[in-house]
């Protein structure tokens, strides 16, 4: 029981202990509240209305005011007065210790604090921006009109150097004179922000003037002088070439000044109606094209100099190549009479003669035409660039023509020459089989051999042909000199089978007596080698069997007949 009243005394002292502690630390909180609310109060919102309330407010500028006026009223009959109820509650929350209550009306109160200060800011900073505004446009007011007075006295100096621009220039201050004058009333009455908006729209348009008035005179002076000057000197540079014999119609140059000086007109337009860039971007292009015409003109008294310099030395190659073409007519009458020449490669020729007639015929009207002074120079210099190019064309197919021709004669006789070299090298063959004491020649290798006799026959035969086929020679002499090199290889592996079969069979009587499928096979392979002249038949037989007895002798017999050793020799 004793112990029972000491665990009850200890939960009591607990509890109430806990009870203090989270009391003390609500009760901080409220007083840190409380004095987030005297700092709110000791703010200067009454003194700063008080200001602003002195000065002559109407318009735009009262209208804030009583704005601000009215959000400061509701703040000091509302919002504060709550925030004191609020403030209350959460002091007996605490005292009845009801903690969770008292914690959610604590951010009650710091979210109203909040809405107060935020909206304090505002009044606070509005009032500011409207004593700053109102000493501001004082000071900006004063410095605009002694830059508008400055303005005003420049246009009076300079006007001269205007021109037409002057009574649209005028018109432009005469109206910011006007705003001037509506800011001064805006401010008598108190309307300062609108005053303020006045002010800045009218130093914003004094630059705009100002920078226009730098721009006009140089504007002016381009279109009054410079261009008129340069469309002068071109048209008196145009009616000098002209008289010098250059043909210029084509630039229609009349029309085309008739058009620049009504470009012209309505740049200096744009001007006076102070749309300067455009008048800018105008006065460019028209520069643009006026040296668009001193090029031209540039031009033609170079291509005049190319003409006279190449007029000449095209005729002369004109002549050379109607005395090369002619020469290769004959050439080719003399050739077809003993060979014989396909429609595509007269095809050829004809198409290079059409194409020398037509340079020919092209340089005569040119000369024509400049002896009569109707073509500009750069078009004859053109003509004359492409009649060049014609004869470099037309002179490389027909001397490659004439090469062809040439090489007629000398293709007859290298085929005569490898017909009688490749009767000469069977000869050869045949006595070389002849030495190598062969028990006899397969069907396969004879039938080769009587259709390279034929071969060379037909390539003969096509040789004594007239006129002369080079051509179809040619394709004759190729399919005789592929069958010269099929008849050649199989004569060459022939001998080297005869050869390997002697070796291999050689080498295995070593194994015939004591093995009787040896025996029966190697008597086999000896029949195709004797009785058929299947060589190579015979070689794959003795070397099948030779395998069998002896895995890897035949490379030993292979390696020894290479070598030129015995096979005993060989490791």
């Amino acid at each position: 029981m004793y112990y029972m009243l000491i665990g009850f005394i200890i939960v009591v002292i607990a509890v109430i202990g806990a009870g203090y502690i989270l009391k003390r630390k609500h009760y901080q909180r409220i007083n840190e509240l409380e004095e987030m609310k005297i700092k709110l109060r000791e703010r200067p919102v009454i003194d700063e209305l008080t200001k602003v309330k002195k000065l002559k407010l109407t318009g735009q500028t009262e209208a804030l005011f009583e704005s601000w006026r009215t959000s400061w009223d509701e703040i000091e009959t509302r919002l504060f007065p709550d925030l004191e109820e609020v403030l209350l509650e959460a002091e007996m929350n605490t005292d009845r210790y009801k903690f969770r209550s008292a914690t959610y009306v604590e951010n009650d109160i710091e979210q109203m604090l909040v809405v107060i200060e935020k909206q304090m800011d505002q009044i606070l900073g509005g009032l500011k921006e409207l004593l700053i505004s109102e000493e501001k446009n004082a000071k900006e007011s004063r410095m605009t009109k002694e830059k508008f007075a400055e303005l005003r006295r420049e246009v009076l100096t300079r006007g001269f150097k205007l021109g037409d621009t002057l009574s649209y220039v005028e018109t432009k201050l005469d109206t910011l004179a006007e705003s001037l004058n509506q800011y001064d009333l805006l401010t008598d009455q108190g309307d300062h922000l609108e005053a303020r908006e006045i002010v800045l729209v009218v130093q914003k348009e004094m630059k705009v003037i100002e920078g226009q008035m730098d721009r006009i005179p140089s504007l002016l002076h381009e279109t009054d002088t410079i261009l008129p000057e340069e469309i002068s000197k071109l048209r008196i540079g145009y009616e000098e070439m002209v008289r010098k014999g250059y043909y210029l119609a084509q630039m229609e140059l009349d029309k085309e000044i008739s058009r620049m000086k009504t470009q012209m007109d309505k740049m200096k337009q744009n001007v006076i109606n102070l749309d300067l860039d455009a008048a800018e971007q105008g006065i460019e292009e028209l520069h643009t094209e006026i040296d668009l015409f001193y090029d031209t003109l540039e031009h033609e008294a170079e291509a005049r100099h190319f003409v006279k310099e190449n007029h000449s030395p095209t005729s002369d190659k004109l002549q050379r190549q109607n005395v090369v073409s002619d020469a290769l007519a004959e050439q080719i009458t003399e050739v077809k009479q003993t060979y014989h020449v396909g429609e595509e490669d007269l095809a050829i020729y004809l198409k290079t003669s059409a194409k020398l007639s037509e340079a020919k015929e092209n340089f005569e009207q040119l000369t024509a035409l400049i002896a009569s002074g109707e073509i500009a120079y750069s078009a004859a210099q053109d003509t004359l660039k492409e009649i060049d190019a014609a004869l470099i064309t037309i002179s490389t197919e027909q001397d490659k023509f004439a090469e062809e021709l040439r090489s007629l004669r000398k293709d007859e006789l290298e085929a005569r020459d490898d017909a009688e070299r490749m009767r000469r090298a069977i000869i050869t063959l045949d006595r070389k089989m002849e030495r190598e004491r062969l028990p006899g020649l397969p069907e396969e290798y004879l039938s080769l051999r009587v259709h390279m006799g034929e071969s060379i026959d037909a390539l003969e035969k096509r040789l004594e042909e007239k006129p002369l086929n080079m051509k179809a020679v040619s394709q004759d002499w190729r399919v005789a000199e592929e069958d010269l090199t099929h008849l050649t290889e199989k004569a060459e592996e022939m001998m080297e089978n005869v050869r390997l079969v002697e070796h291999v069979i050689q080498y295995a009587n070593r194994y015939r007596l004591r093995n009787q499928e040896l025996a029966n096979e190697l008597v086999q392979a000896e029949n195709h080698f004797y009785n058929d002249y299947q060589y190579k038949k015979a070689l794959e037989i003795a070397v099948t069997a030779l395998e069998k007895v002896e895995t890897g002798a035949f490379k030993k017999v292979e390696k020894a007949y290479e070598a030129k050793v015995s096979v005993d020799d060989i490791e």
